[in-house]
């Protein structure tokens, strides 16, 4: 089961604006929070200088065992994972790529790394998702992230050495290239090469996974179905030592997109075309 939250028609909309326009990394969220940069800034900073004391562990637990309850209460006996042998032939860390169509489109993520014996999965989240209220923002903020924001001295410093932290430990790391949320949005989307930079500047590989969506009859909401997803793991690409980190961007970010964009194909027997249809959003049954 996946969270249907408020404000769903508008999100659709903006959806399909932005996919007729080939506008695939805009924000569709209509209550996404708006912070100034300095303040935001300050509440990263103040975020990042938390995580090794005993009340962000605490907070972390809990986070996690929210999420673990649910997962295993909506998700575990539905959900599936197809092509673990492919994660399980990695002896390293690696950046993880996926889709990125809910709050907690994560979780069969995460699963799937403690399946493969990797342990927590730690993923890098949009700096808003750290100030959201409430329990959704509890938890986007306590769930193993990283936060990721436009300031160049942070993404050069704290931000580089707290992925350097995970993949020194032998984990993946989760990044949305698509960046923006869009809500059941069924289709891949073509990427920005922020992940593939970081993979090539560590040297690791990067493992694209794609989230297949199908509608199940039970119904969640006024106008949603609950959907069962199913994650297929594809081929690891991996930096080419005769590239620059920057050609390695591009190579590898393409590289990525086309393999979505190819079991999208095979999985749903149809042509990847960005026109708009009420099928493109998962679960939903508009008047």
């Amino acid at each position: 089961m996946l969270l249907v939250t408020p404000g769903r028609d508008a999100a659709i909309e903006n959806i399909r604006k932005a996919a007729l326009d080939g506008r695939f990394n805009d924000k569709t969220e209509p209550f996404d929070p708006q912070w100034e940069r300095e303040a935001l800034k300050a509440n990263i900073l103040d975020y990042v200088e938390q995580l090794d004391t005993p009340l962000f562990k605490l907070k972390n637990l809990a986070a996690r065992a929210i999420t673990g309850a649910w997962r295993r209460k909506w998700s575990d006996g539905v959900n599936e994972i197809r092509g673990m042998e492919k994660l399980e032939a990695l002896r390293g860390p690696a950046f993880i790529t996926s889709n990125h169509f809910n709050p907690f489109d994560n979780g069969i993520l995460r699963r799937m790394t403690i399946d493969a014996g990797r342990g927590r999965l730690w993923a890098v989240s949009e700096g808003t998702n750290f100030v959201m209220d409430g329990l959704n923002g509890f938890i986007l903020r306590n769930s193993d992230v990283i936060p990721i924001i436009n300031e160049p001295s942070y993404m050069n410093g704290k931000f580089r050495e707290l992925m350097q932290r995970q993949l020194d430990m032998n984990r993946f790391i989760l990044v949305y290239p698509e960046q923006e949320m869009w809500f059941n949005y069924r289709k891949p989307r073509p990427g920005k090469r922020g992940a593939f930079l970081f993979a090539a500047q560590f040297g690791v590989p990067v493992v694209p996974c794609f989230v297949e969506m199908q509608d199940l009859p039970r119904q969640i909401a006024p106008h949603f179905h609950d959907v069962k997803l199913i994650l297929h793991i594809l081929d690891p690409i991996f930096p080419d030592s005769s590239l620059t980190a920057r050609e390695n961007s591009f190579r590898m970010c393409e590289q990525d997109y086309l393999q979505k964009k190819e079991a999208f194909q095979r999985l749903y027997g149809k042509p990847l075309a960005y026109d708009f249809t009420p099928w493109d959003i998962a679960g939903w049954e508009p008047n």
